[in-house]
């Protein structure tokens, strides 16, 4: 599945750094934690991130599974 990405505005329509939005409404932001590279999922309505991935590959998964009805893990390698 092929999920398009576009920057997230803020209220003023100015371009969040490091922060996405999908075409379905998912929030993608990106952070570092402990000098690694971190993305945040959070799905559309919602004020928590359901999910915590390594990269865009990550993301897309989650988002892919979320939007398929399946279980998806808060972390990489854990159990959903």
């Amino acid at each position: 599945m092929n999920i398009g990405w576009v920057p997230k505005k803020d209220r003023d329509n100015r371009e969040i750094p490091g922060c996405w939005i999908t075409d379905a409404g998912y929030t993608v932001a990106e952070f570092l934690v402990d000098d690694q590279q971190v993305y945040t999922v959070t799905a559309p309505g919602e004020s928590v991130a359901m999910a915590y991935r390594s990269g865009r590959d990550g993301v897309v998964q989650a988002i892919t599974d979320r939007m398929a009805g399946l279980a998806v893990a808060k972390f990489e390698g854990e159990g959903a």
